[in-house]
């Protein structure tokens, strides 16, 4: 086949050239809706195509969603190409924090231990550690504008940006210190405890991947072997360190190809500094640059008015660039109006959007199709700011569509504790802040909020789990009192199932909020070992209290949007596109906005290239780029909306002057004017959604779960209910990394028993567990557990020698497309190897840190489904994405060193795969039936949030029988858990 001819019938024009360039270094500046992702994914597949291994491919995104697409594109690309969409598989397509996450583990096992903390889970963090720290002096020391004392929380937030800064900018915590003693002592401190504590965040796992490649170790060195190409989307959102990153991977890949389009380079605030692309020539002076100036996404009103914003707004500060529409399709509208006051405003949009849902929207591929509400979304600069009147910028127009009926989803944080019960089972963790609340107590709140929230709670259970968790929590401490290990996800659960929660059959909107509760309490837990005590407690609630309500926002976690209105940032709409778009709440000193100058702790004089490079700060470019970006999001209804009055407001506003540069013969002002033309209305069509394109990405773990009980997934998995906490959390990771970290010293022999012993020990870490004060004289639960480490990995070491001799065990990420979905997850293998160090043959061996006992297949305990099906799908993605054919599968049962062979012949493998397509079906198909049995509800993690009833499936098809060990070499068949084990009997 000839792949240019191929890729030319699939791409256009502007995009073919770049899509099959020969350099060395590929900018491709890519206007907005000009298929960038289409032109990278065929990028790719040319490359593999010429000869590319996959593994060479490295292609960094701004999301994981983005990965998804663009993996979708891949796929398709090849398929073009006329190669294996499977392929897709052996590249890493994902996000850069991500990819060094897993290089780190690549050089050093003991990283695959580490907890990584999200932006919230830092802050927890920070409230853990803050005597450690020694943070308080610096509120101290530098006092607010009126001259009081720094907030506690607000101190918090502040170390927080400056040691994501330090990371970012490549900083290091003494040449803060030489410039702000306490603030860098402060941030040297942090990255030790965060090292001893087997912490990471973003900022910090891309920082020490770069210092890895700049100090030429020879670990990364490994990790990054088969690295060839180098591929980054939304290049202009790249930052110092991550810039840095891929400088130092292209000195040893053989190309570098970004993408990106500086008119959208909206994140500048955080530290993305633009000058990466526009200086991209400059830094690679034999670079080529190829331009994608054909939107296809908006018609010629929006891409002109646009375009002609963009060029009159930035001038020469940008690249020059002017889009042409592709095709203008009717009905279309575009129009700038002012209105009175903000609740006409809101009216007109919500109007607007009852009069449009249900009409005719023709598709680029010609088919008709009536508007749902998805098709709709309304934007604004921020969505959480308080107006004059104290109500927040969205109310106005989200009391307009509950008005009108109309469905939305308001993608905005800081919402949760506005809803009734999330705000109720908050206060129910309040009364316990004190002491043991007695019954007048209980009564009271149960009266006055708990009721009427859950209308199904039951007060005397409810009496019952207040008295037990006051005693529990504020029980006696002190010398010779061994501490209590306390966690609040099982208070939560404890309290939802008093409140009833299983019997009240609230829809996915309450569920998905109580998950949303429940994910805040995995990350407090996350870093702390117990909420034992009143100040520990107290440290929980005041989180709940002060920063939680701002930091969380309740995510259902489908893959399909919902079937509503968008309400949304401009920021979190990037990437997106709607049939109608409302840019709303645009008015001088709102959009535009007052510029920010830079107001971080990092002394300035560190930052200066920065700050002058436009990061850290807001001025008028990033809000007009931002404004660039709202506006293109339409593709042919657009309307730029503001107020005269504001809500509260002492003084009218006055009009944008971005309205102003909206300049097109299309564009209309006078949509409010009786006298004037009407305003367009398409002929009414059956409303039927767009076509959702995206896929599943999933884990085998979450499959798993379904396939034991689907409605066990629906609360984990779609509404985001964690389990509480397990004995020994995070014992089996800590095993496993320390037989990752002997494979890793030990490549041609096994080492002796002493030896792993000692890595055992090294390597071992519990979160959850405080070590003793004396472990020599009064080893504790920690110590026990480590010492019962140690003698796993010792066994293992002396018993299986074997694997050390000419063989590697490596991990290895893997991604294999199924029906609908991509399973994503690591797999141990087992390479022999010939004298020259050639792949031989490969075995897929789990590592699991479970007790076998004296007939293992027959064990009720161990869950043969489970452990079949898993090694059977590793096996499937070691051939199809790596290319080791694993001849043989087995799990490890390290508690007593136990090897049962699994089943991974191509029968075994299909019948696997099968199992793993019937769920992803079902569950696209939102069947999440109850499945209950007595021994499944007996061991699930949800029983107290369930009926636990026996439902049907929606569809009657089932997947065929699953293949296990027989014990004797041989087979025998079961069909999975929610099949299987139902009824009362099981």
């Amino acid at each position: 086949m000839d792949v240019k001819q191929a890729l030319g019938e699939w791409l256009t024009p502007d995009q073919l050239p770049a899509a099959i360039a020969a350099d060395a270094e590929i900018l491709a500046l890519a206007g907005a809706g000009s298929g960038k992702s289409r032109t990278l994914a065929a990028r790719v597949a040319f490359l593999v195509a010429s000869g590319a291994a996959p593994e060479s491919v490295v292609a960094f995104t701004f999301s994981d969603k983005a990965a998804e697409t663009i993996k979708n594109r891949v796929a398709t690309a090849l398929k073009v190409c006329g190669m294996d969409p499977l392929l897709v598989g052996g590249m890493y397509i994902g996000t850069i924090h991500a990819w060094c996450r897993r290089v780190l583990g690549d050089m050093d096992a003991k990283y695959r231990q580490f907890d990584v903390l999200d932006a919230m889970q830092f802050q927890v963090y920070l409230i853990s550690r803050y005597p450690k720290l020694n943070i308080n002096p610096l509120r101290d020391q530098r006092l607010t504008n009126a001259g009081n004392r720094r907030g506690y929380f607000e101190t918090l937030m502040q170390v927080s940006r400056a040691w994501q800064m330090m990371n970012d900018e490549l900083l290091d915590p003494a040449q803060i210190a030489a410039e702000d003693g306490a603030l860098g002592e402060t941030l040297d401190r942090l990255r030790g405890q965060m090292e001893h504590d087997n912490f990471i965040d973003f900022s910090l796992m891309q920082r020490l991947v770069v210092e890895a490649l700049e100090g030429d170790d020879p670990g990364v060195g490994q990790a990054l072997g088969p690295l060839r190409h180098v591929l980054v989307d939304e290049y202009q959102d790249v930052n110092v360190v991550q810039e840095r990153l891929i400088e130092l991977m292209h000195r040893d890949s053989e190309t570098l190809f970004v993408v990106g389009d500086d008119d959208q380079a909206i994140y500048g605030w955080r530290g993305a500094d633009i000058t990466n692309i526009l200086e991209f020539d400059q830094r690679y002076p034999n670079a080529a640059v190829y331009k994608l100036l054909t939107n296809f996404r908006s018609t010629s009103a929006i891409v002109e008015a646009a375009g002609g914003f963009a060029a009159q707004e930035l001038g020469a500060t940008r690249l020059p660039k002017q889009l042409t529409a592709a095709v203008d399709r009717d009905p279309r509208e575009v129009a700038v109006l002012r209105f009175s006051n903000r609740v006409e405003e809101a009216a007109f949009v919500g109007d607007r959007i009852k009069e449009l849902l249900g009409t005719a929207y023709e598709e680029p591929d010609g088919t008709v199709r009536g508007l749902t509400p998805a098709d709709f979304a309304i934007l604004m600069r921020s969505t959480n700011q308080p107006e004059g009147d104290g109500t927040k910028r969205h109310t106005a127009f989200i009391r307009a569509l509950d008005a009108r009926g109309i469905e939305y989803a308001l993608n905005a944080g800081g919402q949760l504790f506005d809803r009734v019960q999330p705000a109720a089972v908050r206060s129910s963790f309040e009364l316990l802040r004190d002491g043991s609340p007695d019954r007048t107590q209980a009564d009271g709140l149960f009266h006055s909020e708990l009721s009427a929230a859950f209308p199904c709670a039951d007060l005397n259970r409810l009496r019952k789990v207040f008295a037990d968790w006051g005693r529990r929590i504020h029980a006696p401490v002190g010398p010779g009192i061994p501490r209590q290990r306390l966690f609040p996800q099982q208070l939560l659960h404890d309290l939802l199932e008093a409140l009833g929660v299983a019997s009240s059959g609230f829809g996915d909107g309450v569920m998905a909020d109580l998950g949303t509760f429940s994910k805040i309490l995995t990350d407090f837990e996350s870093v702390y070992v117990s909420i034992d005590g009143k100040g520990r407690f107290g440290e929980l609630l005041n989180f709940l209290q002060n920063v939680a309500g701002d930091g969380y926002e309740t995510d259902n976690q489908m893959m399909a949007r919902p079937d509503a209105v968008t309400v949304s940032t401009i920021h979190k709409a990037k990437g997106l596109e709607f049939p109608v778009v409302f840019v709303v709440d645009v008015e001088a000193g709102r959009f535009p906005g007052k510029r920010r100058s830079y107001d971080g702790w990092i002394p300035a004089a560190l930052v200066q290239r920065a700050i002058t490079n436009g990061s850290y700060q807001t001025d008028r470019p990033d809000q007009a780029r931002l404004f660039y970006t709202a506006v293109t999001r339409a593709e042919r209804f657009l309307y730029v909306t503001g107020s005269e009055w504001l809500p509260g407001g002492r003084r009218p506003a006055k009009v944008s002057p971005y309205t102003a540069l909206l300049s097109h013969t299309e564009i209309r002002d006078d949509l409010l004017d009786p006298s004037a033309p009407p305003r367009v209305m398409p002929p009414p069509a059956i409303p039927r959604r767009r076509g959702d394109e995206s896929v599943l990405p999933t884990t085998y773990s979450e499959i798993h779960t379904y396939m034991r009980c689907p409605h066990a997934y629906k609360l984990s998995v779609v509404h985001g209910f964690a389990p509480p906490v397990p004995e020994l959390f995070g014992f089996g990771r800590a095993v496993h990394a320390a037989v990752g970290k002997l494979h890793q010293l030990y490549k041609d022999q096994a080492p002796s028993p002493v030896e792993a012993r000692l890595v055992a020990e090294e390597m071992f870490h519990l979160k959850h567990v405080a070590p003793s004060s004396d472990p020599v004289n009064r080893p504790g639960a920690y110590e026990r557990a480590q010492q019962k480490s140690a003698d796993i990995v010792s066994d293992y070491a002396d018993k299986y020698a074997k694997d050390f001799e000419r063989k590697r065990q490596i991990e290895l990420p893997f991604e294999v497309p199924v029906n609908r979905a991509v399973i994503s997850g690591a797999i141990d293998l087992l390479l022999s190897l010939d004298d020259s160090d050639k792949i031989r043959e490969a075995s897929v061996v789990d590592f699991k840190t479970m007790k076998g006992g004296p007939e293992p297949v027959n064990n009720p305990d161990l869950n043969w489904e489970d452990l079949s099906l898993q090694v059977q799908l590793y096996a499937r993605g070691a051939d199809l994405v790596h290319g080791l054919n694993a001849r043989t599968g087995a799990v490890h049962l390290l508690k007593d060193g136990q090897r049962v062979s699994v089943p991974v012949d191509g029968v075994a493998v299909d019948a696997a795969v099968a199992n793993v397509e019937w769920a992803v079906d079902r569950i696209m198909e939102g069947d999440f039936p109850q499945r209950a049995s007595g021994r499944k509800c007996g061991a699930c993690d949800f029983a107290q949030l369930c009926p636990q009833r026996v439902d049907p499936f929606a569809a009657q098809d089932e997947p065929p029988a699953l293949h296990l060990p027989d014990g004797d070499g041989g087979k025998r068949f079961l069909k999975v858990a929610a099949i299987s084990q139902v009824g009362p009997q099981h």
